[in-house]
């Protein structure tokens, strides 16, 4: 192979390493939490490797779950004792950033593997679903 080849190979790898989000073969997702939402800088990634980092810009502790589910984020199950969404009767929980690695401020991050499908992203402390924190995200 020439030199010239290779260097093209080299070009080739890093811009694909950097438009999956810097990690080969990984996808970033920036989530910003804040009271009462959540905003992602992509709602649809490829299928496989994700890293989710998570920045609370609120006042307040939050939390990020990742739900494998078939139902749209505003309609999960809601338990008015609890004042939090049936996350486990909704689906499939795949990950969690606790609220005690999320304070107010600070960033957290977390890397799951996703299949194709359907995905609800949300804060589950208390009264907090129910005030909006939560949105639809997909994996295709």
């Amino acid at each position: 192979m020439t030199r010239r080849a290779l260097l093209s190979s080299a070009l080739v790898m890093s811009l694909a390493a950097c438009r999956r989000g810097g990690q080969a073969g990984v996808t970033t997702v920036t989530v910003e939490l804040g009271e009462y939402y959540i905003k992602v800088d992509k709602a649809e990634v490829p299928a496989g490797k994700v890293r989710f980092v998570a920045k609370n810009v609120g006042q307040m502790e939050h939390e990020l779950i990742v739900l494998r589910t078939d139902l749209p984020a505003d309609r999960l199950l809601y338990n008015e004792a609890e004042q939090k969404a049936e996350e486990e009767q909704a689906g499939e929980v795949l990950g969690e950033i606790e609220p005690e690695d999320l304070p107010p401020g600070k960033t957290a991050d977390m890397t799951l593997d996703l299949t194709a499908g359907h995905y609800v992203l949300l804060c589950n402390i208390p009264t907090h679903y129910k005030q909006g924190m939560h949105l639809d995200f997909r994996a295709r």
